[in-house]
């Protein structure tokens, strides 16, 4: 009995002996050096982060690819690499991976000009003051024009159709505005009436631009401008993503 005891403990003495000397998978890596990159770069971009311990970081993204490539291994002896459905939800995945990708790579080769730069500055510290009248029909709207175009000024025009909106006279963004608002002040001038009328909730507006200025708060160009490069290169890339789906059929 004390033999049969004493094979037992060596048998799990030696399995544990052959758990111990397992070895792990190797992994590239340039695999490594891609993942901490990509942390790293995480920890940068998050305001008020100290930056974590590079050893540290290494150390774990090594366990993580491991066992990602330990339990990659058993589901392929499973047969996952097989089965329709896994591959279809993979492939989904893999097309994702690859347009985000490409959706980089044209944001780090996309240029960006000083005066496109500056342009952008211009639309996001601008400030605007509106009048505006309102009227039931476009018809009337249009009529209201005429006797602007015959001498009436835009003041004497409100006086004669008023409405409770005319009291706010404050200086506002064009981004807090309704985006066919501010899509249409963003190209009027100082002095310029709207030629059209504009609908809006069943009304037909006429809005004059009274006056347009640079917000006194709005901080520096130079402390603003790596924000606007980036947001500048993220609307082309958006752009040229629109063409390239609408070349190929996709979307309206």
């Amino acid at each position: 009995m004390k033999h049969k005891y004493t094979i037992l403990a060596a048998a799990v003495v030696l399995a544990a002996a052959g758990l111990a000397v397992a070895k792990a998978p190797e992994i590239d890596r340039g695999r490594i050096d891609s993942m901490v990159a990509q942390v790293l770069q995480q920890a940068d971009n998050t305001p008020g982060t100290q930056r974590p311990d590079g050893a540290a970081i290494r150390k774990n993204v090594i366990l993580q690819l491991q066992t990602a490539e330990v339990l990659k291994n058993e589901a392929f002896k499973a047969g996952l690499n097989k089965d329709a459905e896994v591959q279809n939800q993979f492939k989904n995945v893999e097309a994702q991976f690859y347009a985000m990708q490409y959706a980089l790579y044209l944001e780090r080769n996309t240029e960006v000009s000083e005066a496109e730069l500056r342009a952008g500055y211009d639309r996001q510290t601008r400030v605007v003051k509106l009048q505006q009248v309102h009227f039931p029909s476009a018809e009337e709207a249009r009529k209201a024009q005429e006797l602007l175009l015959k001498g009436l000024s835009f003041d004497e025009l409100m006086k004669r159709y008023p409405n409770p909106e005319q009291a706010f006279a404050d200086f506002i963004s064009p981004q807090q505005l309704p985006p066919v608002m501010a899509q249409l002040v963003d190209g009027m001038t100082r002095g310029q009436v709207t030629r059209e009328p504009v609908e809006m909730d069943g009304k037909f507006y006429l809005f004059k631009l009274a006056a347009s200025e640079r917000n006194p708060e709005a901080p520096p160009f130079e402390q603003v401008k790596p924000f606007l490069t980036q947001q500048v290169k993220q609307q082309k890339v958006q752009e040229q993503i629109e063409k390239i789906l609408k070349d190929n059929g996709v979307g309206g």
